[in-house]
């Protein structure tokens, strides 16, 4: 009887110790760390800045190796946040100076149908007028100068 109770007694310590180990195995706080980087990096500034004050502290109360991996582990998703933001302004400024060359192409060539319609118009207006022909302002003053030097 008594040796059962020493080995009921040593098998409820066992499981209350590996209860406790599991407790503060290193994947619950990366858990937690990962959690708490994503609640940071989507907070408003203000909430930023608290959360970031309780994964300080959170850090505080972690052992050397647990602390060094959420440090690091924060600079990363940091950093890759930061570099992805970047991607996004490049990519729109690279949209915007498509969009800008695009627009200034159109332009240009809105400019060179508009000089080759004046040009057509100024060569019409030339053989209309030039032949002597009835036609329009081209055709009336040829006739106006013929008038005037035949009344001399």
């Amino acid at each position: 009887m008594k040796v059962t109770k020493i080995v009921l007694l040593a098998a409820l310590i066992g499981a209350f110790t590996l209860g406790m180990a599991d407790d503060t195995a290193p994947t619950d706080t990366t858990t937690t760390v990962d959690t708490q980087i994503e609640a940071i990096q989507s907070a408003p500034a203000q909430e930023r800045v608290q959360l970031m004050n309780e994964f300080k502290q959170k850090l505080m109360q972690m052992n050397q190796e647990d602390r060094m991996a959420a440090i690091q582990e924060m600079q990363s998703k940091m950093q890759t946040s930061q570099n992805g933001e970047a991607m996004g302004d490049m990519t729109r400024t690279r949209t915007q100076e498509h969009a800008q060359e695009m627009q200034m192409q159109t332009n240009e060539q809105m400019n060179n149908t508009q000089n080759m319609m004046q040009q057509q118009a100024g060569n019409q207006f030339i053989q209309t007028g030039g032949a002597g022909g009835a036609g329009g302002a081209g055709g009336g003053a040829p006739s106006m100068n013929t008038n005037m030097m035949q009344r001399r």
